[in-house]
């Protein structure tokens, strides 16, 4: 009974702790959150919606850079709620809505990324946000529903979330709408993603051997270099005292050769030769 009584009271403890870690906006950021909810539904994500288009995403990416983009949208969404405001009487605290040209141009991409798995948005419920204040950044999160099923079925749905700056200007800072995926799905990427990391491992690994073994044949290599010049050094030793001996021999020949020319000049002669040469009749002994 003690021991129940001690968990319980370590549980009522824990929850407690986590109660109090909540955050709780002030009145001012309540004010802002709805307000900033009101931009993502009422125009923000409509506007979105229409970059669902390749050539008109490609089309805004090359012709215009962030400022032209920050500016042309801001001037759109002004003219906009003025607009609705006079068409519907309808005041919503707010007569423009400051962008980051940046959150405009990767928002696009963004939708647009959706488009094949989602579909169109369906819009003829509107739309309805929730806001959470994080710090200096208000986030906005609005469901939406697509037109295409996955494959058990089931439509498909996404998330747009919208950050907000926690100030009196509410400037959109980042647009994104993130695909819902079922657990099939999250765990089929879980596991793709495990294969191309064990498959990233494995080639890493078989690389490195690769360049291990190669390493071992570079003593081979620079001594079989070595060995080259060695070789080729004594070749051109050996090919010099050749050319030596020879040269000498050729030169012993001829003088063999101007001593015989001149003993038989000197025996024709019946004289002796002025390089002192004799010359006497050979017999032969028995």
């Amino acid at each position: 009974m003690k021991k129940f009584l001690t968990m319980l009271c370590m549980l009522t403890c824990v929850l407690g702790l986590t109660a109090c870690g909540e955050y709780e906006p002030t009145e001012m950021e309540q004010q802002k959150g709805n307000e900033a909810v009101s931009m993502a539904t009422n125009f923000i994500l409509p506007y979105m919606t229409s970059f669902f288009d390749d050539e008109l995403v490609e089309a805004v990416q090359e012709n215009y850079n962030v400022h032209e983009v920050e500016s042309q949208v801001e001037d759109y969404f002004s003219l906009y709620i003025s607009m609705v405001s006079q068409n519907y009487n309808i005041s919503f605290g707010y007569d423009s809505i400051d962008v980051e040209g940046n959150a405009i141009l990767t928002g696009m991409v963004s939708f647009n990324n959706t488009y094949d798995e989602l579909g169109d948005i369906k819009t003829s419920e509107g739309f309805q946000g929730t806001y959470k204040v994080s710090g200096d950044e208000i986030i906005v999160s609005v469901p939406v529903t697509g037109t295409k099923t996955d494959s058990n079925g089931n439509v498909r749905t996404a998330t747009a979330e919208l950050i907000f700056t926690n100030d009196i200007f509410l400037t959109l800072k980042s647009c994104a709408l993130n695909l819902d995926q079922s657990m099939g799905e999250l765990m089929a990427k879980a596991a793709m993603d495990t294969l191309m990391g064990m498959m990233t491992v494995f080639a890493v690994l078989i690389l490195i051997s690769i360049i291990i073994w190669a390493m071992g044949g570079i003593p081979k290599l620079q001594a079989k270099l070595a060995k080259k010049p060695e070789s080729k050094k004594e070749e051109s030793i050996d090919n010099t005292i050749a050319q030596i001996v020879e040269k000498e021999e050729s030169t012993e020949d001829d003088t063999e050769l101007v001593a015989v020319i001149a003993a038989a000049i000197a025996a024709y002669e019946g004289s002796q030769s002025t390089d002192g040469f004799v010359v006497r009749s050979i017999r032969k002994r028995r």
